[in-house]
């Protein structure tokens, strides 16, 4: 089966800055919003859920039976970048062509492997890309941009708020059924910061949420989560962030 290259989006009709960096994306839209995107986006392929699908826990997991194999890419992505040296290349990516192909290609190989979960670098900092290390299989993937392929086991958890921390849960999942993820950790995409960043979750993101999305992580993985501090050479955005420790 193909992998579907899609765009979730809410109340970002105007704002889809992803759609310049793929080749054919898919809009996924709730279908009271399909005539705006419709409107601003008109030469994208529009696939609409009922508007009964409230929040990116629910949307994904509808994403997920109707695509099947997918590489997901939000909305406010706007770039792509290079970890890794090349000699004579820059570093930020804009082919959207190039990019697709990277997606492709990365997908091709957790078909091969039979890896459910893939994606690339969740650190945009070179400084600590790992030369020896450009294809992982213990980290987790970033919520931003990553793919997943139907296996019965890999589900959304509505019990988690509208969706924060999906990433944590999907890629906990995975370890604890399948255990590895597949992480090409040359290339990373970059979001705008979502914490400001009208529509999408913005409406519900705050402390507490934050707080209590945590929590649920936390009780369902126990152990492996860890209260994410900051450092010298990051500062937390904002309170209640964490980090998987994974055993395997």
């Amino acid at each position: 089966m193909a992998c579907k290259i899609i765009i979730p989006s809410h109340r970002r009709h105007d704002k889809i800055l992803a759609k310049k960096l793929l080749v054919n994306p898919i809009l996924c839209v709730e279908e009271s919003q399909k005539a705006i995107y419709k409107e601003y986006n008109p030469d994208l392929e529009i696939v609409t859920h009922p508007d009964s699908i409230k929040g990116l826990m629910a949307k994904n997991q509808w994403m997920l039976e109707h695509f099947e194999e997918m590489f997901m890419v939000d909305d406010d992505v706007y770039s792509f970048i290079r970890l890794h040296y090349e000699c004579g290349e820059i570093k930020t990516i804009k082919d959207a062509n190039f990019i697709t192909q990277k997606i492709l290609e990365l997908h091709g190989m957790a078909k091969l492997t039979n890896i459910n979960l893939f994606g690339f670098n969740k650190d945009m900092r070179p400084e600590y890309y790992d030369e020896f290390r450009p294809i992982v299989l213990n980290k987790m993937v970033g919520g931003k941009a990553y793919g997943i392929i139907a296996d019965g086991k890999l589900n959304y958890n509505n019990d988690m708020i509208l969706g924060l921390k999906e990433d944590y849960w999907i890629s906990g999942l995975q370890k604890y059924y399948n255990r590895m993820i597949l992480i090409d950790t040359r290339y990373a995409f970059v979001q705008k910061d979502n914490f400001i960043n009208p529509g999408g979750l913005s409406a519900i993101r705050n402390e507490k949420t934050e707080l209590l999305s945590s929590l649920k992580i936390k009780e369902c993985f126990g152990s492996c989560v860890e209260l994410k501090k900051s450092t010298n050479s990051a500062k937390m955005q904002i309170n209640h962030n964490i980090s998987f420790r994974f055993p395997f």
